[in-house]
């Protein structure tokens, strides 16, 4: 009797060592969940950045040299995706819960297996032209889930990557007789440049040039349009602070319309003033206002193309933006590709990928580095055709708010039916 129940207690330890042994080798292998006994974690952690068109260039090239030294998180292998998109688009997107956010009162544990599929592809992070977007779609998540989804402290709170500023540029044989007869550049002298009947007969130039033309990024189709016109309303209003009523001001609309009479806007695969301006040179513009960072990428090709420079004045008030990263704080993502999009944020902010930045035409986020700290350098390229080392940040143009926004949007939907 003792020796059976010896015998009996001897194979029950032993099935209960194989079968701890089986769960170990498991775990282990990374099959435990194929007992249903224990979630498998990822081998990879897929992130998507959606990144404003002006730094799509240098991200890309970043997350190609983050990916290529395989990172990783709690052992995934990190892989990020770069989805270039309008900071007005993108905005829209999240306004409209295009990414099909979750609503305040669902659990995640509560979805079926398609629809958690469906969330892998969700954003991970949003790298928006400027904060003000990112506070924009804040009020829109307040008002819709509760609370923001993008965080302004903690752990993962956005985090500003770099800098570019609106300046003007003119062709500089349209420079010299502009210049000589109606002052320097700003949007009051392109002003009295387009309403010029006889354009640049009387403007002191080639009257075969015809009309005098502006560059201006696409005013309803972009970030950068929307803060020309900006702009214009607080040279005119000689105020850094525009309201709605000045925007929707007759006297300003009447001006600003004559203004913008003489921007041409051009497809042609062409993003930004600066791309139309090298790829169609006159046509597109004889000067205008443009993103830094564009105009100094497409200066090569502008020389190159139309065998002239287009010279680059700072204003006296300036308009920046920041490009901030923002993480999304809400249950879409896992913990993991939070963890990921973190690690993306630190490697585009190491000094290294701040000097890449420079090669972009893009100032760094960390003002003590020189905008020629690295060799290949767009601002030391071009030094000679009006770069400017250090901006003056003391008279800056407000951001736009959503107010605003939608009264300039409103503004622009009418002028089209016009």
């Amino acid at each position: 009797m003792i020796r059976t129940r010896v015998f009996v207690v001897a194979v029950m330890s032993a099935a209960v060592v194989l079968v701890v042994g089986i769960l170990v080798w498991r775990t282990i292998t990374g099959n435990a969940a194929a007992l249903g006994l224990a979630p498998a974690r990822p081998q990879v952690v897929r992130i998507q950045v959606i990144t404003a068109l002006p730094v799509e260039s240098w991200v890309q090239a970043a997350a190609d040299e983050f990916n290529a030294t395989g990172p990783k998180s709690e052992g995934a292998t990190i892989e990020v995706e770069i989805t270039p998109m309008d900071g007005l688009a993108a905005l829209g997107k999240w306004e409209r819960n295009d990414f099909a956010a979750l609503s305040a009162d669902v659990l995640l544990e509560d979805l079926p297996q398609e629809k958690l599929e469906a969330l892998e592809s969700f954003p991970t992070a949003w790298i928006a032209d400027g904060r003000f977007l990112v506070e924009i779609a804040n009020a829109s998540f307040r008002e819709q889930l509760g609370r923001d989804q993008f965080l302004n402290d903690g752990q993962y709170r956005m985090r500003p990557l770099a800098n570019t500023l609106l300046v003007w540029g003119l062709f500089r044989s349209r420079g010299a007789p502009l210049l000589e007869n109606l002052g320097p550049p700003s949007w009051s002298t392109f002003h009295k440049a387009a309403v010029a009947p006889t354009g640049w007969k009387e403007l002191g130039g080639d009257p075969g040039w015809g009309n005098f033309k502006l560059a201006v990024n696409p005013v309803g189709e972009s970030v950068g349009g929307l803060a020309a016109i900006v702009t214009a309303a607080g040279e005119y209003f000689d105020s850094t602070e525009i309201l709605v009523e000045d925007v929707v001001d007759p006297q300003f609309d009447t001006w600003l319309t004559e203004l913008m009479g003489a921007a041409l806007q051009f497809s042609g695969g062409a993003t930004s003033s600066a791309e139309s301006v090298a790829l169609f040179g006159y046509t597109a513009g004889d000067g205008g206002q443009f993103l830094e960072s564009e105009l100094l990428q497409n200066m090569e090709g502008i020389q190159n193309r139309w065998q002239e420079p287009v010279l680059l004045y700072y204003p006296k008030v300036t308009t920046w933006f920041d490009f901030p990263f923002a993480i999304w704080a809400g249950p879409e993502t896992s913990a993991a590709q939070k963890e990921a999009a973190l690690a993306f944020q630190s490697f585009l902010l190491s000094e290294g990928q701040q000097r890449s930045a420079l090669e972009f035409g893009l100032r760094p986020a960390e003002s003590g580095l020189q905008v020629s700290a690295a060799e290949g350098s767009l601002f030391e390229q071009w030094r000679r055709l009006g770069v400017e080392d250090n901006v003056s940040s003391v008279n800056v143009m407000q951001s736009l708010n959503r107010e605003l926004l939608s009264a300039l949007l409103r503004r622009q939907e009418m002028n089209e039916k016009r």
